[in-house]
């Protein structure tokens, strides 16, 4: 008799974990929310880095660019990854070509890092300059995939990059901006995790 519950017993633990396991797999998958914001950097190769940190979204003091509160600078073109010759941070990057929305996880490898006279991004990786009228414009569907200087994950799409002056206000030739305003959306995951669902 005893054998006989205790078979019972162990059918209906497996098959408890059978379904919680089968529950855990039906769940929907939630992404987790795109923010968008913009920046305003310097439009020359001169001066200080714009410093953005995802954990807070928002830019930091260039007087934290010494720290691992910040997870890319970016002047002008030129982005920084804190990381490398560029930071005491652990943050690479991977530039992929793909629809910004169909990217559920953030790769395991392959992040690139900066080095002296070596940066981890190109200018020719996200953006085509146009000559005629000296401008540039970013590349559709170039997604920034970053491990960020805390060992966290975001993936991020540059949407515009407007020449302002020094308030944000757009200028037209043949005034010279002082500023490029960069509009761009981004999702971080903050748990450590790769996948860029709740």
């Amino acid at each position: 008799m005893c054998s006989y519950f205790k078979s019972w017993a162990a059918i209906l633990a497996i098959s408890t974990m059978f379904f919680a396991a089968c529950n855990d797999d039906d769940k929907p998958q939630i992404p987790l929310d795109a923010m968008t914001t913009s920046i305003l950097v310097n439009a020359t190769n001169e001066g200080n880095f714009t410093f953005f940190s995802f954990d807070k979204g928002t830019t930091v003091p260039a007087t934290d660019s010494a720290s691992i509160r910040w997870d890319f600078g970016l002047r002008f073109t030129t982005f920084l990854f804190n990381s490398g010759s560029s930071g005491p941070g652990t943050a690479g990057v991977q530039v992929i070509t793909g629809a910004f929305s169909d990217i559920q996880q953030a790769p395991e490898s392959g992040y690139k890092t900066d080095a002296p006279g070596n940066l981890a991004v190109k200018d020719d990786d996200w953006f085509i300059y146009n000559p005629a009228t000296r401008t540039f414009s970013p590349k559709a569907g170039q997604v920034f995939l970053i491990k960020t200087a805390q060992n966290k994950y975001a993936k991020m799409e540059i949407l515009q990059a407007d020449p302002t002056d020094s308030n944000g206000n757009l200028v037209t030739p043949p005034n010279r901006p002082t500023k490029i305003k960069y509009t761009f959306r981004y999702v971080y995951q903050p748990s450590g995790s790769r996948s860029f669902n709740k």
